[in-house]
């Protein structure tokens, strides 16, 4: 079984290997939204996830094997991490991005504005992929806890318990916190580390959260962090080649800019 600290480590490695290789790809300006290598992400995205899978039961029992002190851990606040969600963070977000207008504070509107967009958009995305394939929940899966591969196809548009794959609480968690990395390393690079390793770890725990409580498979959550942290950083990168993409006339203007965060970061080694 693997170590619950190796799991943390083995996600946030994910993560930012995911988010570095968007990072990279924004050296060069695109002119579409979605590019020819998106369907080579989404067919590596896919990959990972079925390779998932296969520990995909084991994990989930140790989930609710209350003799490990992360599962009673997990139990005292599994109630509260699970409303960080698509609908608490982009309200949030608009919240954030309407006071932050009022007061003129253009890089937080912009920021907070992006975040809103980020997890709508990879939100609807998993939407789309759920509800025709159906895959039951841990829980709800017949045997319960046991069989990760009970999908019941098209049930996912009527049936809650039917929509487990991929996590919109994994991908929300990640969409906000990959906005949030990309805008601080374009703005200040120096504190990329410093604000990405506690923003990608807090956003682990909406979808932790989930397994839990008996929601969602490993595999669900790695594939949601995978689409929520793509919508991240993509939406950053093709907001800043683009200065006037229509959803930033209208909802930003002038507050889009590119001013840099202050915030000064030195490491010595």
């Amino acid at each position: 079984m693997i170590g619950w600290d190796r799991r943390v480590i083995i996600a946030l490695s994910l993560a930012w290997q995911a988010s570095s290789a968007q990072a990279a790809e924004s050296a060069t300006t695109q002119k579409t939204f979605f590019t020819g290598r998106d369907g080579l992400i989404g067919l590596g995205i896919l990959g990972a996830s079925v390779g998932m899978s296969a520990f995909d039961a084991r994990l989930a029992q140790n989930f609710q094997d209350t003799s490990h002190l992360h599962v009673r851990a997990g139990e005292r606040v599994d109630g509260i991490f699970t409303h960080i969600n698509e609908s608490t963070l982009t309200v949030g977000g608009l919240a954030v991005y309407a006071i932050a207008s009022v007061f003129k504070a253009h890089t937080v509107a912009t920021v907070a504005f992006h975040m809103s967009e980020a997890v709508a958009a990879a939100s609807i995305s998993n939407q789309l992929v759920r509800g025709p394939l159906g895959r039951a929940r841990p829980k709800d899966a017949r045997p319960a806890f046991e069989n990760q591969y009970d999908f019941q196809f098209m049930k996912g548009f009527t049936h809650f318990q039917n929509r487990a794959f991929p996590s919109i609480h994994s991908s929300s968690g990640f969409a906000a916190a990959s906005v949030l990395v990309a805008e601080v390393s374009h703005r200040n690079p120096g504190a990329t580390w410093l604000v990405g390793v506690p923003a990608y770890a807090f956003a682990l725990t909406p979808g932790l959260s989930r397994m839990y409580l008996g929601q969602h498979w490993a595999s669900d959550i790695l594939s949601g962090a995978a689409v929520g942290t793509f919508f991240g950083w993509r939406i950053v990168q093709y907001s800043r080649d683009h200065a006037t993409t229509p959803v930033d006339r209208v909802f930003l203007g002038k507050a889009k800019g590119t001013n840099r965060i202050p915030i000064s970061v030195n490491i010595a080694f």
